[in-house]
C-alpha cells in the first residue's frame, strides 16, 4: 500500500470502526480447534485437585493428609501451613488461600493435591482426612445471625446518602407505592470452568489461566508465594467466558502454589459441580423501594433500602453496595432520594463480582414500582418515564454529580417505545385466544457507570511497535474474556492510523508483554482500552505527518516502517486515565473515591411481549426489543451480540437462575438442577443501537455490556403484571411463585 500523507490533525476517512469484522479466532472458535487456557498440556506435568470443606461452619480440629500423600502417584498435598501467607488480598476479611482454623461455607478449599494423573488426585483429594467441629450456621443477611462470622460482627459495609428530604417529599406525594423485591444468587455459567496450568522455572511461576484482572491475580499469587511481583507472570487468554467470575477466582493462586511446591508444571481443572458449590455469585438482594408521585406523573422521590449477602468473606461486596447506591435512582431525576445499604456476611455462598454489579438488584425494585405507579396513576409507563428522565449534563438525583453530556436515556426509550410491539400492545392483548394463556407487554430502563468511578485513578495502557517490515504490533488491555475485544482494538488502532487493517497485530492476556491496565469489568474494555489504543496510535501518527518522516504522497508504508526502525522511533507507549465527574455536586471532596460517581454513563430501554398461562404460572416469551445506548458501535456485530448475551443472562435473572441452599448446603449443585435458558428459552431479540457520541471515548464509544443485563427481568415483570394484574415482586419468577401469587390475588 502507499501512505496518505495529511496535516497533522486532518480528518481520516473511517474505513474499520463501525464495520462487524470477526474475531480472528472465530474460526478456531467454531470449529474447536481454539486451544483455550484449560487445553494446554506439556509432556511430564502433574495435576491437581482440591479437597472442599463439607460443612457450612465448622472448626478444623485436625487435618491428617498421611493417607493421601501414601496413595501411589501422589507427589505433594498441601493445607494451610504450606503456604507462606495464606490470605487472598489484604483485608483480613478476605478469604484465605487454603482454610486451616475455621471453613466458612460449603466447598471451602482445606487441601491442595499435586498427582501424576487426575484420577489420582481424585482419590488422594477424598483421602485426606479433616476433623471439623461443626458451628452455628447463619444463612442469611436478613435473619438473626446465632454467632459472628467475623470479628466486630457481621456487618461488612454500610453506604447512605440522602439528597433533600425524602420523608416530607413522600408524605407530600398524591401517589407513593412501596415495593419489597427479593433477588437470587445466581451462577455465571461461564461455559469453560476455572483452570489452566502453571510452571516454576529459574525462580519464576507462570501461571496460565483465566482472569479478569491479571494484575490483581498476580498481585495475590506474589503475595501469597512471598515472591517479588516480576517474578509472577500470568497469561489469562483464550478463556471460555467469565460474567465476573474471573475477577477474584482463586485458581490461578492454586496452580501457582502447587508449581511452586512441585516445581513441576501442573494443570487444573476444576469440574462444574467444584464450580457452582464454591465459586462466586451474584450478591443477593432484599430491597425496599419507594417512590412518590404527585398526580401529573411527576417524580417527588426515591427511597431505596438494600440488604445484600456477600457470603462469608469479602471479595467485592462493598464496592457492589457502592454501585447499588448510585444506580439506585436508576436514569431519573428527582430533587429528593436516599439510599440506605448494609452488606452482611453469611454462610452461605461467597458472592462477588457479576455483570451489572449490584444494579440488577436494586433496579428490579425501582422499575417495578415505576410501573406498578404509572398503573395506579391511570398513566402510559413510558409518559411516566419520559417525564421524568435525566438529560445530559444534568445532575444525578442522588449525589447530585453532573452526569455525561453523551446520556442517550430518552432516545433509548424513544427507540424502544416506537416499536409496534410496544404501541400495538393493547390490540395483541385483545386478540388473546380462550384458554388459560394471558397476554402482556412490560417496558423497563436501566442506567450504569462506565469504568471504576471517579476518585479511582482508572486506567488503560498500550504499547506499539513497529516492525521493519511495516507490521504494526500493538500490546493493550483490559484483557479478552469472550467478546473479542482485540479485534475492536485493531479497528480503533487501524483508524487511527489509516492503515490497512491487516498490518495491525494486537495482543492481550500476557503480563509479561501487556502493560498494566485493570480489570475486564466495570464496562470499560472498550472505552479504556481502546482509548488507550487509540492514544498510542496517535503518538505514531504524529511522527507519520512530520515532513521528515513522510515527504509526500505515494511514499509505501514499508519504506517509512523501516526509516522509523532505523532511526529508533518505531515503539510507542500511552496509557488513558478515566476521567472524573466534572462536578462533583453534593459528595465531599475527600470522599469522592468511596463514593465513586461515574462521568460516563450507558442505557438500555427493553420492551418484552410475553404470555402467562393463569392455571400454571408458566411463562412464555415471544420477543425483547433492547434499545441501548453504546456511543458509537466501533464493531456493531459485536456490540450486538453483547446485547443478546445480556438479555439472555437476564432473562436467565428473571425466570430461571436460583443458588438454593438448606441451611447453608448447597441444593443446586449441577446444571441438571440449576437452570439456565437453553435455546428453546430465548425468543427473539432485536437490537436496536441508539446513535450516539461520547466525546472522550475512542471515535465516540463507550461500554454497554452490562447496562443490557439490567432492564429484562423487570420489563418481565411488568408484562406479567399487565397481563394477569398480578406484580411479581420476588426473583426468579417461577411457574410456582406465579401461580402462588395469582391465587393469593384470585382469593383477595
Amino acid at each position: 500500500m502507499t501512505w496518505p500523507a495529511t496535516r497533522p490533525g486532518a480528518a481520516v476517512r473511517s474505513s474499520a470502526v463501525g464495520r462487524s469484522l470477526p474475531s480472528e479466532d472465530s474460526a478456531a472458535i467454531v470449529s474447536g480447534a481454539l486451544e483455550y487456557v484449560t487445553d494446554r498440556q506439556v509432556d511430564g506435568m502433574l495435576h491437581g485437585a482440591v479437597h472442599r470443606s463439607p460443612h457450612p461452619h465448622a472448626r478444623i480440629v485436625d487435618v491428617d493428609t498421611s493417607r493421601a500423600a501414601a496413595e501411589p502417584g501422589v507427589v505433594a498435598v498441601l493445607t494451610a501451613s504450606d503456604v507462606p501467607f495464606n490470605r487472598l488480598g489484604s483485608d483480613p476479611h478476605n478469604p484465605p488461600v487454603l482454610a486451616g482454623d475455621v471453613v466458612r461455607q460449603v466447598g471451602e478449599a482445606v487441601a491442595l493435591i499435586a498427582a501424576v494423573d487426575f484420577p489420582t488426585a481424585r482419590r488422594a483429594a477424598a483421602l485426606v482426612d479433616v476433623t471439623y467441629e461443626p458451628l452455628p450456621v447463619v444463612t442469611g443477611a436478613d435473619v438473626d445471625a446465632p454467632t459472628s462470622l467475623h470479628p466486630g460482627g457481621n456487618v461488612a459495609g454500610t453506604i447512605a446518602f440522602e439528597s433533600g428530604d425524602v420523608e416530607a417529599a413522600l408524605a407530600d406525594s398524591a401517589v407513593v407505592v412501596d415495593v419489597d423485591t427479593t433477588t437470587s444468587a445466581q451462577e455465571h455459567v461461564a461455559i469453560e470452568t476455572p483452570g489452566g496450568m502453571a510452571e516454576w522455572d529459574l525462580g519464576k511461576i507462570t501461571v496460565w489461566c483465566g482472569s479478569q484482572n491479571p494484575g490483581l491475580h498476580r498481585r495475590f499469587i506474589a503475595q501469597a508465594l512471598q515472591l517479588p511481583l516480576d517474578d509472577v507472570r500470568l497469561v489469562s487468554n483464550p478463556v471460555g467466558g467469565a460474567f465476573g467470575s474471573r475477577n477474584d477466582d482463586p485458581a490461578p493462586v492454586y496452580l501457582a502454589l502447587l508449581a511452586w511446591s512441585t516445581k513441576r508444571p501442573i494443570h487444573l481443572h476444576l469440574s462444574r459441580t467444584e464450580t457452582i458449590i464454591a465459586g462466586p455469585k451474584r450478591h443477593p438482594y432484599r430491597t425496599r423501594v419507594r417512590v412518590g408521585f404527585d398526580r401529573s406523573g411527576s417524580l417527588r422521590a426515591i427511597d431505596s433500602h438494600a440488604v445484600a449477602d456477600t457470603g462469608p468473606y469479602v471479595t467485592a461486596g462493598r464496592n457492589v453496595l457502592k454501585t447499588s447506591a448510585e444506580l439506585s435512582s436508576g436514569p431519573y431525576a428527582t430533587a429528593n432520594a436516599r439510599f440506605d445499604g448494609t452488606v452482611r456476611y453469611s454462610n452461605n455462598a461467597n458472592a462477588g463480582a457479576f455483570r451489572g454489579f449490584g444494579v440488577p438488584q436494586v433496579a428490579f425494585g425501582l422499575e417495578t414500582a415505576i410501573s406498578a405507579a404509572a398503573a395506579e396513576l391511570g398513566l402510559d409507563p413510558v409518559d411516566v418515564r419520559r417525564r421524568n428522565l435525566l438529560r445530559p449534563g444534568g445532575r444525578h438525583s442522588l449525589y447530585g454529580h453532573t452526569v455525561s453530556r453523551s446520556l442517550r436515556a430518552l432516545e433509548t426509550l424513544d427507540a424502544a417505545a416506537a416499536h409496534p410491539w410496544w404501541h400495538e400492545r393493547d390490540a395483541w392483548a385483545a386478540e388473546s385466544t380462550p384458554g388459560p394463556w394471558r397476554r402482556g407487554t412490560g417496558i423497563a430502563m436501566a442506567m450504569k457507570g462506565v469504568g471504576m468511578g471517579s476518585g479511582k485513578g482508572d486506567t488503560a495502557r498500550a504499547r506499539l511497535i513497529v516492525s521493519a517490515n511495516g507490521e504494526v504490533n500493538i500490546w493493550a488491555g483490559p484483557n479478552h474474556t469472550g467478546q473479542a475485544i482485540a479485534t475492536a482494538y485493531r479497528q480503533v488502532a487501524a483508524d487511527t492510523l489509516a492503515i490497512d487493517y491487516d498490518r495491525i497485530h494486537v495482543h492481550v492476556g500476557d503480563s509479561e508483554l501487556v502493560p498494566e491496565s485493570g480489570a475486564t469489568a466495570a464496562s470499560r474494555s472498550m472505552y479504556a482500552g481502546g482509548s488507550a489504543v487509540q492514544l498510542v496510535c496517535r503518538k505514531l501518527r504524529a511522527v507519520l505527518d512530520e515532513s521528515a518522516v513522510v515527504e509526500g504522497s505515494g511514499v509505501s508504508f514499508d519504506d517509512v516502517a523501516a526509516r522509523l526502525v532505523a532511526t529508533g522511533r518505531a515503539e510507542y507507549d500511552a496509557e488513558f486515565v478515566l476521567p472524573d465527574v466534572e462536578d462533583i455536586g453534593r459528595i465531599p471532596a475527600d470522599s469522592l473515591a468511596d463514593y465513586a460517581p461515574h462521568a460516563v454513563y450507558g442505557c438500555s430501554t427493553q420492551v418484552v411481549r410475553l404470555e402467562v398461562n393463569v392455571y400454571t404460572g408458566e411463562v412464555r416469551l415471544h420477543g425483547v426489543v433492547c434499545a441501548v445506548d453504546a456511543g458509537v458501535a466501533v464493531n456493531p456485530g459485536t456490540t450486538v451480540g453483547q446485547a443478546e448475551g445480556g438479555v439472555a443472562q437476564g432473562i436467565g435473572f428473571a425466570l430461571f437462575e436460583e443458588y438454593r441452599l438448606d441451611d447453608g448446603v448447597p441444593v443446586t449443585t449441577s446444571l441438571e438442577n440449576y437452570l439456565i435458558p437453553t435455546a428453546v428459552d430465548v425468543p427473539p431479540i432485536e437490537t436496536i443501537l441508539v446513535s450516539g457520541h461520547e466525546e472522550t471515548g475512542p471515535f465516540g464509544a463507550k461500554g454497554m455490556s452490562e447496562v443490557v443485563v439490567v432492564p429484562t427481568a423487570p420489563a418481565i415483570a411488568a408484562a406479567i403484571g399487565t397481563a394477569t394484574g398480578f406484580w411479581p415482586r420476588q426473583l426468579p419468577m417461577t411457574p410456582e411463585r406465579l401461580r402462588a401469587g395469582l391465587a393469593a390475588l384470585e382469593a383477595a
